[in-house]
């Protein structure tokens, strides 16, 4: 079964073609804006909505007035591209509104209403579509692939890594904030051939101490080392601010400050899903099943631990593990929020409540067992999701074994990994 994806590539165009895609990707801001304007326009007066088809062909005459003569300079598809984009974006605000009701920021306004873009938010982009006749060349095991664009001078070289598998039904150009160019293809593809499972089941316990805390349902468990990759380059952001004000703003080393402040959280970005999708590939490769609590990341963000939580990348993490284990037909579990995984002993079933931060290893009041905290979390999330036997397991010395906390124990322990770091 062919499924649809996306093929990305780094372009390098050259300096005439840079100039070139920045009057392109000004032409896209002017539709997306244009069209956001004719809709408040529409709304404020009239209290209408127009059609997306009445407002598509105003737009063609509209290119064709005094002063915009640059808009026809450029290819009309990604033009109308935006527009069409503009459109699913106020329909997925409507259908949000209807769903979930009205809701509006810190600063007033509606959550997901379509706004302004501008030349100063960073990413910019273009799409191609199939009526554009777009071009792609490249050899097998060479090092560049070359894409032709309309009206766009000369081929764009792009750093070939992969074979495309099809032929793409759209393709994007993208400006990022640090200044790199990159290319995305719309394909069809075969899935790839599912990794064969190691484990039944395992159970995921996220944190900020080790990343991950994972318990497999064979007697195995493992804890991850965070990469703490924004905390590790805060001195260096930390010094691009303090320069980056010392700038005048507007001229070339403001530029150049910027541009290597982007550079930075880039890498940073980079690092973060380099990991989170390493591990989740290597989880849901592994497993049959995987249980992974539901986190409220979005409210954890706003509290005094939002910096870490943020450098964690949970979502980023958990969202990977949800698309492999569709794409490999496994089971990704998600239990209650608001299950008590952290207050309950594995072992007896004991809820003693809530505990501080601090704690990482409790004993339990009732059966008098050293718990670690997050190997418990784990367990219970394991147990919570169906994927452990809890009435006759527990208080047996495999749950006992997984949940207890021992500091030299652990590399002893037969079936269990050496965690990778000092808990």
């Amino acid at each position: 079964m062919e499924t649809i994806r996306r093929y990305n590539y780094r372009a390098y165009p050259t300096r005439g073609q840079r100039e070139v895609l920045s009057h392109l990707f000004g032409a896209c801001r002017y539709a997306w804006n244009w069209y956001v304007r004719q809709r408040l326009t529409d709304w404020s007066f009239n209290r209408s909505r127009a059609s997306y088809a009445e407002l598509s062909a105003k737009f063609n005459r509209t290119k064709t007035e005094p002063g915009l003569e640059w808009l026809g300079l450029v290819s009309a598809v990604p033009l109308a591209q935006s527009l069409r984009q503009c459109e699913k974006a106020y329909t997925a605000f409507f259908r949000y509104v209807k769903k979930h009701g009205y809701h509006v920021d810190r600063k007033g306004r509606p959550l997901g209403y379509p706004r302004f873009k501008s030349r100063h938010c960073g990413e910019q982009s273009a799409t191609f579509t199939t009526s554009a006749h777009f071009h792609v060349r490249y050899e097998r095991n060479a090092r560049w692939m070359f894409l032709r664009l309309p009206k766009i001078d000369g081929e764009i070289r792009l750093r070939w890594s992969r074979n495309l598998p099809s032929e793409p039904s759209s393709v994007t150009i993208m400006l990022h904030a640090d200044g790199t160019y990159e290319v995305s293809f719309v394909v069809k593809a075969e899935p790839k051939k599912a990794p064969k499972p190691i484990h039944n089941a395992c159970g995921i316990d996220m944190g900020l101490e080790s990343l991950a805390s994972i318990v497999y349902s064979d007697g195995t468990r493992e804890k991850v080392a965070p990469l703490r990759a924004l905390r590790r380059a805060e001195r260096k952001l930390r010094r691009l601010d303090k320069e980056l004000g010392r700038r005048q703003r507007g001229s070339n080393n403001y530029s150049k400050t910027r541009a290597a402040k982007a550079r930075l959280y880039a890498r940073i970005g980079a690092r973060r899903r380099d990991l989170a999708y390493k591990l989740a590939s290597r989880v849901a490769g592994e497993n049959q099943a995987v249980a992974m609590e539901t986190l409220c990341v979005k409210g954890l963000v706003r509290t005094r631990m939002g910096k870490s939580v943020a450098d964690a990348a949970w979502s980023t993490f958990t969202n990977r593990v949800d698309v492999l284990c569709a794409q490999w037909e496994r089971k990704a579990i998600h239990i209650d929020r608001w299950c008590p995984s952290s207050q309950v002993c594995s072992q007896c079933g004991h809820r003693d409540g809530p505990k501080p931060l601090n704690v990482r290893e409790w004993k339990c009041p009732q059966c008098g067992t050293l718990l670690d905290r997050d190997w418990n979390a784990a367990l219970n999330i394991l147990d919570a999701a169906g994927l452990a036997e809890s009435l006759n397991a527990r208080g047996g010395d495999v749950r006992r074994r997984l949940a207890s906390a021992g500091r030299n124990a652990i590399a002893r322990e037969a079936g269990t990994h050496r965690t990778a770091m000092p808990h």
